[in-house]
């Protein structure tokens, strides 16, 4: 499994190295709702499963074998950031921004900025919240 990386990704991995004392690691594969989405964490100690796939600014990345075998030999993937937020425990989003993983080769420089919706379905969901959830609220 070939895994590299922007010059982005690599410069927002080197900035955590400078910004914590502990020693970082990306992940691949482990996320329990994300799957595949890489987690840049310090101090991790990884699974049995897990091995070195790659090192980004002198991290090691770690994938389990299941991912590894998705992509033999020179097969692989690309470390990318994105300025999108989500719920993650990944270091890197104290620097409101998050990594990903993108296919060797994928460029979205001609991707739109935003998904278009076809049609009808523009106008925004339609229905209501079940009863027990109408009174939520969350907090991020």
């Amino acid at each position: 499994m070939l895994v590299t990386a922007t010059d982005r990704a690599r410069d927002v991995i080197a900035e955590m190295g400078h910004r914590r004392r502990g020693t970082l690691t990306v992940t691949i594969g482990t996320g329990c709702c994300e799957s595949t989405a890489p987690f840049l964490y310090e101090d991790f100690w990884p699974g049995p499963d897990q091995e070195p796939v790659g090192e980004v600014e002198g991290v090691v990345v770690y994938a389990p074998e299941y991912l590894r075998s998705a992509y033999p030999g020179d097969d692989g993937v690309v470390l990318d950031v994105v300025d999108e937020l989500a719920e993650s425990l990944s270091v890197e989003t104290e620097l409101g921004c998050r990594l990903i993983l993108r296919g060797l080769g994928f460029t979205s420089a001609d991707e739109p900025p935003v998904c278009e919706v076809p049609g009808t379905l523009s106008r925004g969901v339609v229905g209501e919240f079940p009863e027990a959830l109408r009174g939520i609220r969350i907090h991020g």
